[in-house]
C-alpha cells in the first residue's frame, strides 16, 4: 500500500511541474499565438493567464496521480506511456463539459490548426510528465 501511495504522490508531483510548465504556460503562449493567427489583438490580462495556467496544473495534478496509479501496469516503452497519457488527457478536456474552450470557438475557420496545436500541446504534456515521472522515481531511488 504504501508503495502505491509513493507511485501516486510522485506522479502528483511530476503532473504538478508538467502541468504548469507545458499546459500552464505553454498553453497560455499557444493561445497568443492563436489570437495573432487568427488576426486577432488578443488582450493580455492577469486574470485570464492566471486561470489557464491554474487548470494546467489541475489537469497536471490529475492525470500525474493517474499516472502513479497505473505505474505498475505500465508499458515499458516510456515515450508510449507519455504519448497515451497526452491522448488521454486531451481527449477528456474534448469530453468534459468545461467552461471556455475559447480557442476552439472563437476561430471557426481555423478548427483544424487549433486542435492540432493544442493536440500537440497534450502529447508534448504527456512526454514531459513521463520524463518528471521517471526522473523523480530514479532520484528517490538513488537519494
Amino acid at each position: 500500500m504504501r508503495l502505491i501511495l509513493t507511485h501516486i504522490l510522485t506522479g502528483i508531483l511530476a503532473g504538478l511541474l508538467a502541468g504548469t510548465l507545458v499546459l500552464g504556460i505553454g498553453g497560455r503562449l499557444l493561445m497568443r499565438a492563436m489570437a495573432i493567427l487568427g488576426g486577432r489583438s488578443g488582450g493580455f490580462s492577469w486574470d485570464g493567464s492566471l486561470e489557464v495556467v491554474l487548470l494546467g496544473t489541475l489537469i497536471g495534478l490529475c492525470s500525474g496521480a493517474f499516472m502513479g496509479l497505473n505505474y505498475p501496469f505500465a508499458y515499458k516503452n516510456r515515450l508510449v506511456w507519455g504519448l497515451l497519457h497526452g491522448i488521454l488527457a486531451y481527449l477528456m478536456i474534448l469530453i468534459l463539459p468545461i467552461g471556455g474552450k475559447g480557442a476552439a470557438r472563437g476561430f471557426p475557420d481555423l478548427q483544424v490548426t487549433v486542435h492540432l496545436l493544442f493536440g500537440g500541446l497534450f502529447l508534448l504534456f504527456g512526454l514531459a510528465l513521463t520524463f518528471f515521472f521517471i526522473r523523480l522515481k530514479q532520484l528517490s531511488l538513488n537519494p
